[in-house]
């Protein structure tokens, strides 16, 4: 296997990195296994517990990733320019003089920063909203879903100003590439491929802020509209997908590895949404006041999460460690056959050293 094009993937060190990684994800996707348990025997009223509580688990997993945010944030700060992408300034122009290499290092540099720093203010939002939601659920303040929900909003409100950036760029690009006739197909694409997914949470957020006051009194199943029009759009991009495939005759090699990609879109599509909507429609009922268990209600969470668990906590990490053993062991075998010419060569030295 050292001689495959994986095999940099079993060096050691990687492999370590590797293991490590994978062992984490596995304590992750335990711990919200944990957690989901306790919110069912919360929410069931089996056992009475406080809400924070309930979500010790997530605290963890909050503390892990806080610690990873702001370690890589305290690295960005403290990393010297000298060492920020040396890689790219060898493929530069080699004339470009040291002011303007200098002034490039800075932007990345400063570039960097901004990014880590905006996953620290996600962290700490997103911290916030789990310490909302607790102390509403445990009736110590008495905020609407609204005032609750703060800390999401002002969330997508950076994540709407950072896809705004993103859209002005990118479409700013392809205008410039693309004939006057496309340029408006082209930037309606790009507008609906940037905005899509963010205008479809904010709907559901304000849907269940408004449902969860009473300020609007319809169905829970109405609520979650905006998630069946995730799935209603990958359908229509799978369908539009296999007509333009099955469209490059002149490509038959093309058109068959397109279309099985297609199909292979459309099996995992059918699967999440049967565990998805499975959950959407089982909390619905229950929300909308039908007695539901919520350990049935959480049944496609609990089978997606025990899937991920044993994956990446304990058949992955196996297999690592059993291509590294035989690793071993092929060249442990090696080291023991001795070339037949060192062994002549050994014999003589052996045979001159008793003649004399």
């Amino acid at each position: 296997m050292m001689d495959t094009v994986a095999s940099p993937l079993f060096d050691p060190e990687v492999e370590s990195m590797l293991c490590t990684m994978l062992s984490t994800l596995g304590l992750g996707f335990a711990l919200l296994i944990i957690f989901f348990a306790f919110l069912t025997v919360r929410i069931d009223e089996i056992v009475l517990w406080s809400w924070g509580v309930v979500f010790i688990p997530l605290w963890i997993i909050d503390f892990v990733i806080g610690y990873l945010v702001i370690r890589n944030f305290i690295q960005s700060l403290t990393k010297s320019n000298d060492t920020d992408d040396n890689h790219d300034d060898d493929d530069d122009d080699e004339e470009m003089d040291e002011a303007k290499r200098a002034k490039r290092k800075a932007a990345r540099r400063r570039l960097g920063i901004t990014r880590q720093f905006i996953l620290v203010i996600y962290w700490v939002l997103f911290l916030l909203f789990q310490i909302f939601i607790v102390l509403r659920l445990d009736n110590r303040v008495m905020w609407s879903t609204a005032v609750v929900f703060i800390p999401y909003f002002i969330f997508e409100g950076i994540h709407f100003i950072l896809k705004c950036f993103e859209f002005l760029v990118t479409a700013s690009t392809a205008l410039r590439m693309s004939a006057p006739e496309h340029k408006k197909r082209i930037l309606a694409t790009l507008f609906f491929q940037t905005f899509w997914l963010f205008v479809l949470r904010l709907i559901l957020f304000v849907l269940i802020a408004t449902r969860v006051d009473n300020t609007i009194t319809c169905s829970w199943g109405i609520v979650f509209i905006p998630l069946y029009l995730v799935a209603v759009k990958y359908m229509i991009q799978l369908a539009w997908s296999y007509v333009v495939f099955s469209r490059l005759s002149s490509q038959p090699q093309l058109q068959h590895q397109g279309k099985v990609t297609v199909l292979l879109g459309v099996i995992a599509l059918v699967v999440l949404g049967v565990l998805s909507y499975t959950l959407i429609g089982l909390l619905a009922r229950r929300l909308d006041g039908s007695f539901v268990k919520m350990a049935n209600v959480f049944v496609p969470i609990f089978i997606t999460l025990s899937i991920l668990f044993c994956c990446a906590g304990c058949c992955l990490p196996c297999m690592l460690m059993i291509s590294s053993v035989a690793d071993m062991e092929d060249i442990e075998q090696e080291q023991r056959l001795v070339d037949p010419n060192k062994r002549i060569t050994q014999a003589g030295e052996g045979s001159t050293s008793s003649t004399f």
